[in-house]
């Protein structure tokens, strides 16, 4: 059964960890490794070829960056995906390959409430990286690509809308894993030239299911606001340093793709409307919204992060 999938999760397919080891609980390691190799490098093979791409490139200021836009069906599944290429600048309307890494993988959805007006709450649930139970020097390679550096976290993500009277607000649980790549050759290997972070949806369970998860469940329920509808989304996010050969500046190419449902009485159609507001242009609004913060970041410190 695919992890990467819109249908949320049961708990119990959490992998290992010590305050929450379940019968049916997998290794941590063995876990990621499928999730890399079988899931993460065809899906987003697929998300390049299969999906319908705009002839329209979008507009996402303050970004410079133009955003490429894609959408139809994986597997029954309605994906929108967009490609930004930014050049690799600690300049107005761009940013540096240092500014992305700290902005997009490293407290990854900390930082999304920050730039992202809807999202009004995150709570850390569970965190791998402070679990002794697995190697967190670990290495996974596939094909020519060796993954490093994981950060493992499942998260409670509160989205809340205008007007609070007709759109309720919006929790999510996500299973997040985020990973550095660096290139391998015979030779040696390269310095970490891009990442990737991938959010898995799961849902709370009923007591009698999963007791084993009661407190985490009883938790969750308690730091969402009233009237909170618990909706879901897949997602999977690479970031790639690049060096084009008809170009003197390095390359910065953000691919992100998403399948959500939000749940409630909003039409899958108004999801999916563009004049709407629905997730191909907020998507795409993300773009802007991230650099805005690193401009702002930028000069709150005074300078660029250092490389």
């Amino acid at each position: 059964m695919s992890f990467i999938r819109l249908e949320p999760h049961p708990l119990r397919d959490l992998p290992s960890h010590t305050n929450f080891r379940g019968p049916e609980s997998k290794p941590l390691e063995s876990l990621i490794d499928k999730l890399l190799r079988d899931e993460a490098e065809p899906l987003l093979n697929k998300l390049r070829t299969d999906l319908r791409e705009e002839p329209k490139l979008r507009p996402s200021p303050p970004s410079t960056a133009q955003v490429k836009l894609s959408q139809g069906t994986l597997q029954n599944e309605f994906w929108v995906c967009r490609q930004s290429d930014h050049q690799d600048s600690p300049a107005d309307g761009t940013g540096s390959w240092r500014e992305f890494e700290n902005g997009l993988r490293h407290d990854h959805a900390e930082h999304e409430m920050e730039y992202t007006p809807s999202v009004t709450k995150v709570k850390q649930l569970l965190n791998w990286n402070q679990d002794g139970s697995w190697d967190p020097n670990m290495r996974i390679e596939v094909s020519d690509r060796r993954y490093k550096d994981f950060i493992v976290e499942l998260n409670l993500i509160v989205h809340t809308f205008h007007p609070g009277a007709l759109i309720r607000p919006r929790a999510f649980i996500s299973w997040t894993v985020s990973a550095a790549i660096s290139k391998i050759t015979p030779e040696n290997e390269s310095e970490g030239t891009s990442f990737i972070t991938i959010q898995v949806p799961f849902r709370l369970s009923d007591t009698a299911e999963d007791p084993l998860y009661q407190q985490l469940c009883e938790d969750a329920r308690a730091s969402v606001p009233p009237r909170t509808i618990f909706a879901h989304y897949a997602s999977i996010e690479q970031v790639e340093l690049l060096h084009p050969s008809d170009s003197s500046h390095r390359m910065i190419r953000w691919t992100m793709a998403t399948a959500s449902a939000a749940g409630g009485k909003i039409p899958q159609w108004v999801q999916r409307n563009w004049t709407l507001g629905g997730v191909p242009k907020a998507v795409v609004a993300d773009v802007g919204l991230f650099i805005g913060w690193i401009m702002k970041q930028r000069g709150q410190r005074g300078r660029p992060l250092e490389k």
